[in-house]
Parts: structure tokens; C-alpha cells; sequence
């Protein structure tokens, strides 16, 4: 009789701990769902005040953990953020998009090795995820790994033949393997998608001036500087006019590049080189001087380069 009474308090008290843990896990959730809405609106404070309040309840709740992660993220708070991620996996290891958006984290810190490790095992995860492969494959190309890289973003396009990011990417590699045609139509392919996006166009316009179109460059430049004014883009449309004679011009772009990036040492040596061409001499040597002084290891490519650049005007003229 005694050992009876003694089980039944045993069940009540884990039916009341039971019923506990039940009703700690729906205020949890409830408080999960709330943040959801606050983040949605790009509020991502009172999104991670709600998170908060959810982890509070529920420590074990590896959705809070991951919702707060991503909202640490949008507010650049990239230690707390790494930490949730990994509370977020060790509680629920099979969850591929935690393991992609912790190898964004990674990604920012140059940590290539450990995107690898974690795009890896989201694919392991979810073989049909094109994010991971994409993802994959840019820490591969970072890596050398070219032919690892390209097989990704294949992939990648493969599974989701909208994925502007994927575009984007395979153009850089093919850009950087020299295969201009193929660069200009992954770009195209991701403006067709981003049309606003400049860095797009900026890219593009640098694979169409290697490839020698400096029309269908000069066009794509311009297209991005109306869409955002940029240091990188104006010292490629600098260097565009330089290759085509026209110094004045090239100058006018390389001082817009300094203005609004003033430790930029490749706009201050080509605009040294441009300004040398033009026999100011002065001013060329100031610019000269300065870009050394951000760049010390210029100094030999910019003799080699002065040069080539007198016999190219020479030739011209």
C-alpha cells in the first residue's frame, strides 16, 4: 500500500513536471512567433527582445537561438550571433540552414575552411539546398580550389536557376579564368534578375573592357554610377578613358575615386601616370608619392608602368 501511494506521487509530480515543460515550450513558441513578425519588419531589436524572452522560458528552444542568431547578424553582432548558431546546432545537429548561415559568419572572418566544413554538411543535410552550393563554391574558388568551385556554382544554377547570388559568383570566376564571354553572360544573367544592382554592372563592364568592347564598358560604368556612386567604379571607368587616350577624363574619375575613397593607391598612381602623361609633373610626382606611401610595394610595378605607358602614347601619337 505504501509503495502504491509512493508511485502515484511519483506520477503526479512528473505529469505536473510534464505539464510544466509543455506549458514553458507554448509560451516559448508564442514568444518566437512574435519576435518572427518584429524581425519580418526589420525590427530587429524588439525581435530580439522577443528571442530573448523565448530562451528565457525555454533555453532548449533551438528555433529562438536561431531566430536571435539571425537577427545578431542583420545588427552586425557577429560574436553573440556565432554563439547562437552553435547553441542552435548542438540542439538540433540535422538543421542545414544553421550551418549555412553560421558559414556567412565564418565567410566574414576568412575563414574558408570552416564554411567549407559547414556548406559540406548542410549539402550532407539537404543535397537540394542551392544555397549551400553556392556558398560552397565561393569558399572553394577563395581556396583555389577553381574546378571545385565551378562544379558548385553548376550546382548551384542546377537547383535553382534563379539564384542571382550564383551568377554573380560563377561571373567572378570566370572573369578571373580569363573566359570573358562566359563572365559577361552570368552578369547579365544576374542584372536581368537585380537590376539595380550596381556592383553587377561595375563587373560587367570590367569583362567587356578586357575583352576589348570599351563601348559596351563604358555604358555598363555609367549605368552604375547612376545607380550608386562608387570609388571602385570610378577609378574603372578612369582606367577606361586612359586606355582610350583620354587623360582629362581619366583624371577627372581617378579624383572622384580619391574623393570618395582617400587611401585608395591605385587611383592616386594611375592618376599619377595619367597626370605624368600630360607632363604635369608636379602634381604627378605628389600622387606618385602618396600612392607609395599607402602601397610601398607599387614601387616596381609603377616604373613598369609608367614606361609601358610612354611607349603606348608614343606608338599613338
Amino acid at each position: 500500500m505504501r509503495h502504491f501511494c509512493i508511485t502515484v506521487v511519483s506520477l503526479l509530480v512528473l505529469a505536473a513536471n510534464t505539464s510544466a515543460q509543455i506549458s514553458r515550450a507554448e509560451t516559448a513558441s508564442t514568444y518566437v512567433e512574435r519576435g518572427n513578425k518584429w524581425f519580418d519588419k526589420g525590427e530587429w531589436d524588439r525581435a530580439i527582445a522577443d528571442f530573448d524572452l523565448a530562451i528565457a522560458t525555454d533555453s532548449a528552444n533551438a528555433k529562438a537561438h536561431y531566430n536571435r542568431a539571425n537577427a545578431l547578424f542583420q545588427k552586425g553582432e557577429y560574436d553573440r550571433a556565432l554563439v547562437d548558431y552553435d547553441r542552435a546546432i548542438k540542439l538540433a545537429p540535422r538543421w542545414p540552414e544553421a550551418y549555412v548561415n553560421r558559414s556567412r559568419i565564418k565567410h566574414l572572418r576568412g575563414d574558408s575552411e570552416g564554411v567549407i566544413a559547414d556548406t559540406s554538411r548542410a549539402i550532407e543535410l539537404n543535397p537540394k539546398m542551392a544555397e549551400a552550393w553556392n556558398s560552397r563554391g565561393l569558399a572553394r574558388h577563395e581556396r583555389g580550389d577553381l574546378s571545385g568551385a565551378g562544379a558548385d556554382f553548376d550546382r548551384a544554377l542546377k537547383l535553382d536557376p534563379a539564384l542571382t547570388a550564383a551568377y554573380a559568383n560563377r561571373a567572378k570566376l570566370r572573369f578571373f579564368l580569363q573566359h570573358y564571354d562566359g563572365a559577361i553572360a552570368d552578369f547579365t544573367q544576374a542584372i536581368k534578375r537585380q537590376p539595380r544592382w550596381s556592383e553587377a554592372y561595375n563587373d560587367r563592364g570590367a569583362a567587356r573592357q578586357f575583352k576589348g568592347d570599351y563601348a559596351g564598358a563604358l555604358d555598363d560604368y555609367n549605368h552604375a554610377l547612376s545607380l550608386q556612386p562608387h570609388a571602385k567604379i570610378y577609378f574603372n571607368r578612369g582606367r577606361l578613358w586612359q586606355l582610350k587616350g583620354e587623360l582629362s577624363r581619366a583624371i577627372t574619375d581617378y579624383t572622384q575615386s580619391i574623393a570618395l575613397d582617400p587611401h585608395n593607391a591605385d587611383a592616386y598612381a594611375w592618376r599619377g601616370v595619367a597626370r605624368l602623361l600630360r607632363g604635369e609633373e608636379v602634381e604627378a610626382k605628389r600622387d606618385l608619392s602618396t600612392s607609395l606611401s599607402l602601397k610601398p610595394e607599387l614601387k616596381e610595378t609603377l616604373n613598369q608602368i609608367i614606361q609601358e605607358e610612354k611607349k603606348r602614347r608614343a606608338v599613338e601619337r
